[in-house]
């Protein structure tokens, strides 16, 4: 197992919630990763102020879409590619991140798929 998922494995992750009982909760990321069986589905990890944190499993190409806000992936696993309207792509492999400014037009793909912490406003992911 490479060694991000080792640490997170490891680590104990503690999100700010709005509601003082789920304040404590702690989320178990390899444990979530294994009820991700379709690509482009997602599981809530936690919310801080008006983010959430999004585990989902990239595989194949998502469309071509925007947000009024800023996003951000973080790759677990694998290797995915953001590509934007005008013809450019960055690649971002395990344990790489990558911030998608608002307004800028993109997609994610991954060949071989790849498990992906994002980082947007609740409000951008339907649920």
């Amino acid at each position: 197992m490479n060694s991000l998922m080792n640490w997170l494995r490891h680590s104990e992750m503690n999100w700010g919630n709005e509601e003082k009982e789920n304040s404590m909760a702690k989320s178990v990321l390899t444990e979530l990763a294994q009820d991700l069986t379709e690509p482009f589905k997602h599981v809530i990890v936690g919310q801080v102020d008006d983010y959430c944190a999004y585990l989902t499993r990239i595989e194949g190409a998502y469309i071509f879409h925007q947000h009024a806000r800023d996003e951000m992936y973080l790759v677990m696993e694998g290797e995915i590619v953001i590509e934007y309207a005008d013809g450019a792509s960055v690649s971002v492999g395990e344990g790489e991140s990558l911030v998608v400014r608002a307004g800028e037009k993109h997609r994610s793909r991954s060949e071989e798929g790849a498990l992906v912490l994002m980082f947007k406003a609740r409000d951008l992911f339907a649920a």
